[in-house]
């Protein structure tokens, strides 16, 4: 029975996150060591990088 709350307490919480998932996205972005956190993140995956690289410098 617990188990079954919880499983139910997470799809919830996800559900919420998704529904408001623009308005987590900015609160997560409107601090400014998070956004450098996640921009230095998302730099080192190689195929972003390229992409980004290539559309600054055409």
């Amino acid at each position: 029975m617990q188990r079954m709350l919880l499983m139910i307490g997470i799809f919830f919480g996800v559900m919420s996150l998704f529904n408001n998932r623009y308005r987590v996205i900015n609160a997560f972005l409107s601090k400014r060591w998070l956004r450098r956190l996640s921009v230095a993140l998302v730099m080192r995956i190689p195929a972003v990088r390229e992409k980004m690289m290539y559309q600054m410098l055409r």
